[in-house]
């Protein structure tokens, strides 16, 4: 089973709202309550749109299947998805 990365695209953003709240979860668990979880699943994790359109988040697909997402950002928000965002997300500023 090979693994292959890609840039993510808006497409893929279905796939990414069921694979994140997945990936949490079990990954959080004997770290955090349930509790803990689900309340990060509303207010840090989740798909970032803005990411995307920058081209700075990618999938790992393996078999047609998304199995992996992440990136980084040149933006001033620490965490969250769009789900948390309320304005422009500037970018950030470097010395």
């Amino acid at each position: 089973m090979a693994i292959v990365f890609r840039l993510a695209t808006i497409q893929d953003i279905p796939s990414f709202q069921q694979l994140i709240p997945q990936s949490v979860r079990a990954l959080s668990a004997g770290y955090y309550t349930a509790q803990q979880i689900e309340y990060a699943l509303v207010h840090i994790f989740g798909v970032d749109s803005q990411l995307i359109a920058d081209r700075t988040y990618y999938a790992a697909v393996s078999d047609d299947q998304i199995v992996g997402c992440g990136g980084w950002s040149k933006r001033k928000t620490l965490f969250g998805g769009d789900q948390v965002k309320t304005s422009l997300d500037d970018l950030l500023i470097l010395p």
